[in-house]
């Protein structure tokens, strides 16, 4: 069975892209994501895309997303300046987007932003960092 969430990375472009399809509970969400780090040719210095709308259904709760945030805390005191932005098709997903962002905080060196159209996102991950389209 393959996951529900698929990573791949453009090395030249700087952007590991993740996209998410059909259900996504708990398990896949977390399993993925320490596979993920898990990996020796993690890039931590790499801008994130997350393309939640092939999504069916999440089925995630607040305390797998404050664990998928605790995951990256050992990323976070590397200081890379990233960003991440994250396209949600669905109200639902973009919802669910939005509390991650907030879960993250505002004193992580990763830049996130939450957007309903896949153009605008990547023209945002390829501008200078503080600005929004």
């Amino acid at each position: 069975m393959t996951s529900p969430i698929e990573f791949s990375y453009d090395r030249e472009r700087g952007i590991r892209t993740a996209v998410f399809r059909g259900v996504v509970g708990d398990h896949e969400l977390l399993s993925a994501y320490e596979e993920l780090l898990r990996d020796p040719d993690y890039a931590p210095d790499a801008h994130d895309l997350v393309d939640l709308r092939p999504v069916e259904r999440f089925e995630v709760s607040a305390e797998a997303l404050r664990r998928l945030v605790d995951m990256f805390r050992p990323i976070d005191r590397l200081g890379y300046r990233t960003r991440l932005a994250i396209v949600a098709g669905s109200d639902h997903a973009y919802g669910m987007a939005r509390m991650y962002e907030l879960l993250r905080g505002d004193d992580v060196p990763e830049e996130i932003e939450v957007f309903r159209d896949m153009d605008a996102a990547l023209r945002w991950l390829g501008s200078p960092r503080g600005s929004r389209e």
